[in-house]
């Protein structure tokens, strides 16, 4: 009954953080930095300066030739608004519940000149915010599109005076950024006073809009900012544009002096239903490529399943005994992550379990190519598999019936016993998994001369008996069913499935 299933200024942005990190497929040396980032510098012409870039890719960029979405954060710094977006969206990218994505802050030089669309007293050279909107579309967007692999879907992100730029931004190029992640923007009385109208009446002859936008606003702010924000909340229930998605959410303060952006809840918001459902139940590779051609209908771009989807998925389909439709998934995972060690090792497990023991051995040393540490079941696998190639009976006998029947494994199981020289082993488990092999596969028959070998072989085994019993009751052969089984109970009193098996086959 044991089955025995072989189932530009490239200087580095060091800051010490705890992220989730899975098995690098890079070597650290001691002493070595752990980096987020890299910076970079863009020559604006419009804005006839330098700008510093903050660059952060997904973890596992540099693996694939996949493209992302870039979330464009204004207001940046490194310790608090970089470094949590970078963290977040690591997090929530390496989970499945967003796709990853690409990171480009843009520090400030002058931000009152830059983000607000009016002149405010005390700050002369304010108002500038549709030159900076000019910058960011006809060199910094470029920019990036051009140096990295991005997909046709951005996300504007910013706190403070950012936070106007974002709504304005919105107003004046809605197909420039797709989601807006940012704070209340009614944060001074010139810049609201202009806004709130213009917003009022943008939204109101908008038919129908193809953006996200996702407020944040803490109820310690002043009474006058809350009323215009409170004001547009209202405004949108009765005005949204169809297919418009907004949420503004009053939260109570949260102590902090600079308040984080909700990227993880604004995130989640935007990309509900990224990650497949716990109901979701694919019966083949075919169900999850459709699934993620309906979200990519749905937010505006190709998106492609997340590995961890891919992995989960293709587990299912093993547990469903579907083990073909699993390796279908787990080969398009390694297509779209040609180093993902979850596809590696699932394809070799399945392989294994398959019986299909070179392959197996493959992507085990597939996998050990990449990543050698902490991997000491792979290197158990890959041994095992080079040791059952190498001198295992049962593995040639299976090669033997593999190419040319039952007929002939019998016939190299006699050769390989009747040759004094020979220095194959025999194994009991590995002759009984190949039985069940050839009995999954439908074929009863081969399946019992199989059974039958291991009986010649371990007659003392209580096992060998209960699984050619169960065989010879797959073939319809009640008798020697029983008898077996009563032979398995004779050689272990405990096995309650041998006890159990022949009073339900007399009663049939």
């Amino acid at each position: 009954m044991n089955k025995f299933r072989f189932n530009l200024m490239p200087v580095l942005i060091t800051i010490v953080l705890l992220l989730h990190i899975q098995n690098s497929c890079f070597a650290q040396a001691n002493g070595d930095d752990i980096t987020i980032g890299k910076y970079r510098t863009l020559h604006s012409d419009i804005l006839d300066e330098d700008r510093l870039l903050y660059i952060h890719v997904p973890r596992g960029y540099e693996n694939t030739q996949l493209d992302y979405p870039v979330l464009y954060l204004l207001y940046v710094d490194i310790y608090n608004y970089f470094a949590d977006a970078a963290m977040i969206t690591e997090k929530l990218g390496g989970t499945g519940e967003i796709p990853p994505m690409i990171i480009v802050g843009v520090a400030n030089t002058n931000r009152y000149r830059d983000l607000l669309p009016v002149k405010t007293r005390n700050l002369p050279e304010s108002g500038g915010a549709d030159n900076y909107l000019k910058f960011l579309e006809e060199e910094l967007i470029p920019h990036i599109d051009d140096n990295y692999r991005t997909k046709d879907f951005r996300v504007l992100a910013g706190p403070q005076a950012a936070a106007v730029f974002s709504l304005y931004a919105l107003i004046a190029k809605p197909g420039l950024f797709n989601a807006f992640i940012t704070e209340n923007p009614f944060m001074n009385p010139e810049n609201a006073e202009f806004l709130y109208p213009h917003a009022e009446s943008f939204f109101s002859n908008q038919d129908s809009l193809r953006n996200f936008l996702y407020i944040k606003c803490e109820t310690s702010e002043r009474p006058p900012d809350l009323e215009y924000l409170q004001k547009l909340e209202m405004m949108l229930a009765s005005e949204k544009p169809a297919g418009f998605r907004y949420e503004i959410e009053f939260r109570e303060p949260s102590g902090y002096f600079i308040a984080p952006l909700p990227f993880e809840k604004a995130l989640r918001a935007l990309f509900t239903g990224h990650r497949l459902p716990e109901h979701f139940q694919s019966s083949s590779l075919k169900d999850i490529i459709n699934y993620y051609k309906d979200r990519s209908k749905e937010y505006g771009f190709q998106v492609d399943p997340p590995e961890l989807m891919l992995t989960f998925e293709g587990n299912k389909l093993l547990q469903a005994g579907a083990s073909r439709e699993a390796i279908a998934v787990y080969e398009y995972q390694l297509g779209l992550y040609p180093k993902s060690l979850n596809a590696m090792y699932q394809l070799g497990e399945t392989y294994r379990g398959m019986g299909d023991f070179d392959k197996a051995e493959a992507y085990y040393e597939a996998f050990l190519e990449i990543e050698d540490r902490d991997a000491a079941r792979i290197h158990n696998r890959h041994k095992e598999m080079e040791r059952i190639i190498q001198s295992s009976a049962a593995y040639r006998i299976q090669q033997a019936i593999n190419s040319n029947g039952i007929r002939a494994g019998l016939d190299t199981y006699q050769t390989i016993r009747n040759d004094p020289e020979n220095e194959l082993y025999f194994d009991e488990n590995e002759l009984n998994a190949l039985g069940y092999r050839l009995m999954g596969a439908g074929e009863p028959e081969s399946a019992i001369e199989i059974f039958k070998l291991n009986v010649l072989l371990y007659p003392e085994s209580a096992n060998v008996y209960d699984s050619l019993g169960e065989a010879y009751m797959n073939a319809g052969n009640i008798k020697k069913a029983i008898h077996n089984y009563q032979r398995s109970l004779e050689l272990n009193p405990g096995n309650e499935n041998a006890r159990e098996m022949p009073e339900k086959l007399k009663k049939e």
